[in-house]
């Protein structure tokens, strides 16, 4: 879903209007700590302002009341004047009713005391937002008028006989339906009843088609007689559809003589339109105008419908395994599957390369959660024949129920796709049903502190990092120490990583966390490896953001060097999900940290569904260690008994050459289980805890 606060995907540029450049700076850092991007420029006097606007667009002006050489109410009068869209922001240290009205009196959208960063930043981020929405209705709006302007011209220009009419009246005709019915100017049929162009033996009938059309509109086509100006006859099809003429709600008119040639072609065109040439189903076109219908049948009869977005698991990796002619076939065994285990009321459509939607009109969530539930097992039985091999699979399911309140289509779609995303990420073989807390991307008031709350922890030294041992199995030891972030809250009582640290991801916070995590494990490395051991080295998780950011290769061997260290003494590793995600990245971090000694590793091994394919892209001489996901650990091996998954997982990075790390060892037992299994490195609470220190023996672990 798009985000609500536009400007943390962008550079804000904004205007100030402040005397002091130090308390400017310190409002830059107020919203800049809040995940804006923001690039300011100062003034303090009339002409700087003048200059600053004409240069370039603003998106926000931020006055202070204090500045002597140029009143608020003069800068706000002069950013009027110019005829810019900018929301204006006073900060004043006098706040009260009279003032706040005064304010809005002189043109502010708001008036912040000066002392009140967390209002600061709540006021410009919705004003930023507020001015998104006004550019983007802008630029709808002169879209809108230049397709309106092109519809009028092909309207004018076309061949089609076509009109409009109101209250069956005509309020437009094309050239060629005044030439159909041998008028010569607009003149001689404006405001003439369309029942007059019909002959009299099909009125009655004609009535009925219209009542028809009112109570279950389509297309379907109504043969008739038609009537020129000079009294011949001539045999017509008539098609009506909704449509708006200058504003107002009207019928569309189309008619085409009986036996047309052209007319039957574009109508066979517009059938094989709606149908996908591979599988036959529906295309993403049709499933938007169908879905498009049943939101509007939800909102005005209140009636919950639902949109199944269907992706196959291993498509990708079957793809890469069994060629491009199998993966047709693949696609057209999902399509049949589809067909079968849906209700004549369903739309299906292929809406992407291995992509399905699933449209039910009437349904309700807990129904259509089962009905899907349904589909993960009757696709998982199902056996697919693909280049003279058989396979079988798993779906992710993402769901967005569709009720009065359900915006178009395309964002149904969307908000679809994110609950499907969340299903794969998890896993696959799941459902999961579109939450706009979880799968949108608006920064809501949860999300709001934990940021604030991390953000602060960084501050005031309540973020700090642990260390654990990672544990040679087998032969001779390395010292290798996992690092971990952890956070305190304003008591001093730990807050669970888990609630925190998904939010951050996207927003500048999460860089920024990334650039001090790097920061703090080589300041503490140096120190540790000045006093100890030389050859002490760490592990050092990369988020996504931090693979999307140009400079982290620069920030990497930049701070490394300041730190006066070898390159090889920290390796950063990235979760498989983000790897996959983002494998062009990832390959040319790879290659260009592989250059400088530096290694990656891959966390949460086994976690994703294309494991393989993402070790034959990246080389084990650039990523030589794979870290098993926990999950394997704690729910397969410990839970369930089933260790069939970790050795697999274990057996894949060795075909691959990966130095392996099993972690989540918490007892002895565990250790006994994996023993035999040929794994390099382990690591867990039975081994030894986090620590805030590097006191930990490693030629006396025992193992």
């Amino acid at each position: 879903m798009p985000s609500s606060r536009s400007s943390d995907n962008k550079t804000v540029h904004a205007l100030m209007l402040d005397p002091s450049s130090n308390d400017a700076e310190q409002t830059l850092n107020i919203l800049r700590n809040s995940g804006l991007a923001v690039r300011a420029t100062q003034v303090v006097n009339e002409d700087e302002l003048t200059d600053a606007l004409a240069r370039q667009s603003w998106d926000i002006f931020l006055a202070k009341e204090s500045c002597p050489q140029l009143p608020v109410t003069k800068a706000q009068e002069i950013i009027q004047h110019s005829g810019r869209d900018i929301p204006a922001i006073l900060i004043s240290d006098d706040f009260n009713a009279a003032k706040v009205s005064e304010a809005f009196d002189n043109g502010f959208q708001s008036l912040i005391p000066e002392d009140d960063a967390h209002l600061l930043e709540t006021h410009v981020h919705r004003e930023l937002h507020h001015l998104e929405d006004r550019r983007r209705r802008k630029q709808a709006e002169a879209q809108l008028n230049e397709a309106e302007k092109r519809c009028e011209l092909l309207l004018a220009n076309s061949r089609d006989a076509i009109a409009y009419i109101h209250e069956g009246m005509h309020i437009y005709a094309n050239k060629s339906y005044l030439e159909l019915f041998g008028f010569t100017s607009w003149d001689e049929l404006e405001c003439m009843p369309i029942m007059d162009m019909i002959a009299p033996a099909h009125h009655e009938s004609f009535k009925d088609f219209l009542r028809q059309q009112s109570r279950t509109p389509n297309e379907m086509p109504y043969d008739f007689v038609g009537v020129e100006s000079n009294g011949t006859h001539f045999d017509g099809s008539l098609s009506l559809s909704k449509a708006s003429y200058d504003g107002e709600a009207c019928i569309q008119v189309l008619i085409a003589l009986r036996g047309n040639d052209e007319q039957e072609l574009q109508e066979k065109l517009k059938e094989l339109s709606n149908v996908d040439a591979l599988t036959g189903l529906a295309t993403r076109e049709l499933l938007l105008t169908n879905l498009t219908e049943v939101i509007n049948n939800a909102a005005n009869n209140e009636l919950n419908a639902a949109l199944a977005y269907i992706e196959v698991d291993q498509f990708d990796e079957w793809e890469t395994k069994l060629g491009l002619k199998a993966s047709d076939e693949i696609r057209l065994s999902v399509a049949d599957w589809l067909m079968e285990v849906a209700t004549e009321q369903d739309t299906i459509a292929r809406i992407g390369d291995h992509t399905f939607a699933l449209l039910r009109s009437e349904t309700d969530k807990e129904d259509f959660k089962t009905v899907c539930d349904k589909l993960l097992q009757s696709f998982s039985e199902r056996l697919i024949e693909a280049n003279k091999q058989t396979i079988s699979g798993t779906l992710s399911i993402g769901v967005c129920i569709i009720n009065e309140q359900s915006p178009d289509a395309e964002q149904v779609v969307y908000d679809a796709h994110a609950a499907a995303n969340r299903a794969e990420t998890g896993g696959g073989n799941r459902v999961r049903i579109f939450e706009d807390a979880v799968d949108g991307v608006s920064t809501d008031k949860q999300q709001k502190e934990a940021l604030r709350q991390i953000q602060e922890a960084m501050e005031t030294g309540r973020a700090h990092l642990l260390f654990q041992p990672i544990v040679k199995l087998h032969g001779d030891s390395q010292e290798f120490f996992q690092v971990l972030l952890r956070i305190r809250d304003e008591k001093d009582e730990p807050v669970p990583v888990s609630q925190l640290f998904p939010v951050t991801q996207g927003t500048k916070l999460a860089l920024k966390l990334d650039y001090w995590i790097i920061a703090q494990a080589l300041r503490t490395l140096k120190e540790h490896r000045t006093s100890s051991n030389q050859s002490t080295r760490f592990f050092v998780q990369l988020s996504a953001t931090a693979l999307e950011d140009e400079n982290i290769i620069n920030y990497i061997l930049k701070t490394t060097k300041a730190a006066k260290i070898s390159t090889d003494a920290i390796i950063y590793q990235i979760d498989e999900v983000d790897a996959n995600s983002h494998l062009k990245q990832v390959m040319s971090i790879a290659k260009s940290l592989s250059d400088e000694h530096i290694k990656l590793a891959i966390n949460r091994f086994g976690s994703g569904l294309a494991g393989e394919n993402l070790l034959k892209h990246l080389p084990a001489d650039q990523v030589p260690y794979v870290r098993v996901d926990g999950h394997i650990i704690q729910h397969d091996l410990i839970k369930e008994g089933d260790s069939s998954k970790l050795q697999e997982t274990i057996k894949l990075a060795k075909d691959n050459k990966r130095t392996t790390i099993v972690p989540m060892i918490e007892e002895a037992q565990t250790l006994a289980q994996i023993w035999p299994m040929g794994i390099d490195y382990v690591q867990g609470f039975y081994l030894s805890p986090p620590s805030p220190n590097l006191y930990f023996d490693f030629s006396e672990a025992g193992l």
